[in-house]
């Protein structure tokens, strides 16, 4: 299957509902997480709650590889962050081992910060460390590009996301899971979705790793 024609079937612009024979809805409008109450500003990173794994989207028990079972929050069902919305992208739709731990391991990990210091394949682009990564040349459509959006962790990956390629503009864009969109975009709510640049997501992008 085609990873991007996948990717956008959970876009929160709005993605028709698909449902296998089982009665499992595997895909249609994917949402961030729950709404947290103790934040006011909908523009906030923290306005709608992170920890939504790809179970939750799918509102199914699930059992990894190593025996570990866990079970889906109703409050979650539908919803996907970052991590878990390239989780269900990448490994429960295109077939890629999963793993529930932040550690090395077969497959993809949990976190962002994890997928990007253990996930499968290559870097394309080396963690930056506190600087900007402003040299876009080894990137390819599909590379996997991670982002430290935290002000007082500069160095900490925290958010990740497909790149796209070049849009119309010719600028670098990426597709992720964020708070302020409640789900997967490639829009520019709360910050352009671009690597180039000096907006907030391009200051802010340290790697890319390539499945």
């Amino acid at each position: 299957p085609d990873v991007f024609a996948v990717a956008f079937q959970y876009s929160s612009a709005g993605a028709p509902d698909k449902h296998n024979a089982a009665g499992v809805r595997y895909a249609g409008t994917a949402h961030f997480g729950p709404r947290n109450a103790a934040v006011n500003n909908p523009l906030d990173f923290a306005f709608h709650d992170e920890q939504s794994d790809f179970y939750d989207y799918l509102g199914l028990p699930w059992t990894f590889p190593d025996g570990t079972r866990v079970q889906p929050e109703k409050d979650r069902y539908g919803d996907a962050d970052c991590s878990g919305f390239q989780r269900l992208v990448w490994g429960y739709r295109m077939g890629i081992p999963l793993h529930n731990t932040n550690t090395e391991g077969a497959g993809l990990p949990r976190r962002a910060y994890a997928i990007a210091a253990h996930g499968p394949g290559r870097m394309v682009i080396p963690h930056t460390g506190k600087q900007q990564a402003t040299d876009l040349s080894a990137l390819q459509p599909g590379d996997l590009v991670f982002f430290a959006i935290i002000k007082d962790r500069p160095d900490f990956i925290d958010h990740c996301g497909m790149y796209m390629g070049l849009d119309d503009q010719g600028r670098h864009r990426f597709y992720s899971s964020r708070s302020a969109a409640n789900g997967p975009t490639m829009g520019d709510m709360s910050g352009h979705a671009l690597l180039d640049g000096t907006d907030f997501y391009a200051r802010g992008f340290r790697a890319a790793r390539r499945l």
